[in-house]
């Protein structure tokens, strides 16, 4: 099997996770417990085997390659096999090189194996003890007894059990410092930065993705900004270097990316895909159309941030993506080939408040077919979009979909100009906390420049990317408990702590992320050294009565 570079890193983490959370299992099923593969000193035995075997998690992606039949079971147990002997192969290496735990290591290992049985008796004897034990050390020791009594019904004991969470937790530990300390001399530079930044910034970059990416990154779900953003505005000529992609893209005067938000009126119900006159189920709603007479009736003389301001109160707006913070400077964004990213009708009064009546929908991709059974593409659908000017000129569209009415704005933040005219986020090269300038500015990752102008307005867009997701819901629930209700307000001030994103620390991020690259191909040439010159031994016709499934 042709080694992952990332396989080595990780599996030994994936073997303590599967030991651990099968351990009883097996020491429980296969008291002959041959060696099935020797690698240099190290002796692998069949349970070690079989709990990798039947290991049915996500951990395991040759079970899913397996369950979706990529693999056939034959393939399957080879490439189990494979691992062990590589986790051998480290395990090996850990002696040779004389890899220790000093003394703070060995008391995180402590630690960690009276967490990992912890957790082990949370999941499986909790809701075995009596009910009315609530005190957290007397559930502890009850949970206790029961897996005791387990074990020992088994014919094992407690201490049995416990030595092998441990041996098991710290060969993982001594695996995770034999890579540490066989990466420790490998650096970053800038210039491996910009090689990190020119293989990874255009990789796949499609509007759908780029979307999906930005969302997560400004609402803090995910810590990687998207690098680049597509243009599908501006004419792309074909790259000679990439003879195997067609790349060139006539110019798109509607490719453009923006943002908008807007105020949701929600349905007492959804209307459903049967009801064509949405007005008309609207009018039905004499709340809701209270509501919004006396929003069109405020709208000419609103201005910008007023009706913002709605958009995002709870008590105006029933869109609870609007109160997130993140939402309410970056909006949602949108771009012609987005439009079916949100509740039909949406998409198409935003792009008409962006474009004007000019612009049309696109021909669907699907098609109909005619009473001459000719296929022809089928027509764009088209809804009715109502105009409002604010005060201060913004304009307002109001569309009806299933969810209710929307009044949209543009938004006013410009979210987008992190990123260049080529399309890419402007990054700026760092020399420990001082920028990298010449000439021309500051350098930028992609080889390009930006003003400090710019990088101080990236850096105020930025203070925007938040992780809170307060909604006014939050506040209601009720909590007869003070103490309980201090706790929680304890615990909610901490998780609402802003995350800080800066230029630096995406610049940091990219530099890490480079770095884990450059040390997984470092210590894979290493392993691949060892496994090379290690003598290996496997005993595969011990295996072929075990390899079942289940």
């Amino acid at each position: 099997m042709k080694l992952n570079k990332t396989i080595v890193r990780i599996l030994a983490v994936v073997m303590t996770v599967a030991m651990c959370a099968s351990l009883f299992g097996c020491m429980s099923s296969y008291r002959n417990n041959p060696v099935v593969a020797k690698v240099g000193d190290v002796k692998l035995d069949l349970n070690q085997y079989l709990t990798l075997y039947n290991n049915t998690d996500s951990n395991n992606m040759y079970y899913t390659y397996l369950q979706y039949g990529i693999i056939d079971r034959a393939q399957y147990a080879q490439y189990i096999l494979d691992d062990l002997v590589n986790y051998g192969v480290q395990l090996n290496q850990v002696g040779v090189q004389n890899i220790t735990l000093d003394e703070a290591e060995e008391e995180e290992l402590k630690s960690k194996v009276d967490d990992q049985i912890k957790s082990y008796l949370d999941t499986n004897y909790a809701s075995k003890i009596d009910s009315a034990i609530t005190d957290a050390a007397e559930k502890y020791n009850a949970e206790l007894e029961l897996l005791k009594k387990d074990l020992t019904d088994n014919g094992n004991s407690f201490e049995n059990y416990r030595k092998n969470v441990e041996d098991s937790i710290r060969n993982t530990m001594l695996i995770s410092k034999l890579h540490d300390v066989n990466v420790a001399d490998v650096t970053v530079s800038n210039d491996d930065v910009k090689t990190y930044f020119k293989d990874n910034a255009k990789t796949d970059v499609t509007p759908t993705n780029f979307n999906t990416a930005f969302s997560n990154f400004v609402t803090a779900q995910s810590e990687t900004a998207p690098l680049y953003m597509p243009h599908p505005e501006r004419a792309v000529e074909d790259d000679p270097e990439t003879t195997d992609v067609v790349e060139t893209m006539p110019a798109n005067p509607y490719g453009e990316f923006f943002s908008v938000q807007h105020d949701l009126m929600k349905f007492k119900t959804e209307a459903g895909d049967g009801v064509t006159d949405l007005a008309a189920y609207a009018a039905d709603d004499a709340d809701l159309v209270k509501r919004m007479e006396d929003l069109e009736a405020e709208l000419p003389n609103m201005t910008t941030q007023q009706f913002l301001e709605k958009c995002h109160n709870s008590e105006t707006c029933d869109d609870p993506g609007m109160l997130r913070p993140a939402n309410q400077y970056f909006g949602y964004m949108m771009q012609e080939s987005l439009i079916d990213s949100y509740f039909k009708g949406f998409g198409y009064a935003a792009m008409k408040l962006k474009f004007g009546e000019e612009w049309e929908p696109k021909a669907d991709t699907e098609t109909k077919t005619d009473e001459s059974s000719e296929s022809t593409p089928a027509e764009p659908e088209k809804y009715d979009v109502q105009y409002f000017t604010l005060s201060d000129g913004a304009k307002v569209a109001k569309v009806f979909t299933t969810s209710g009415v929307h009044y949209i704005i543009i938004n006013p933040n410009d979210c987008f100009s992190m990123y260049d005219d080529d399309g890419y986020l402007m990054v700026p090269l760092y020399d420990g906390d001082q920028l990298v300038t010449d000439a021309e500015g500051i350098v930028t990752a992609n080889g390009g420049h930006m003003t400090q102008e710019q990088l101080d307005a990236v850096n105020e867009i930025l203070t925007n990317v938040s992780d809170k997701a307060k909604v006014e819901e939050d506040n209601t629930e009720e909590n007869t408990d003070d103490t309980a209700a201090d706790d929680k307000k304890d615990d909610d001030e901490e998780a609402e702590e802003p995350k800080i994103v800066t230029l630096k620390s995406i610049y940091d991020a990219c530099r890490e992320a480079k770095l884990t690259a450059m040390q997984s191909e470092a210590f894979t040439a290493k392993f691949n050294e060892w496994k090379e010159n290690t003598k290996i031994v496997t005993h595969k016709n011990l295996l072929k009565s075990f390899q079942q499934l289940g």
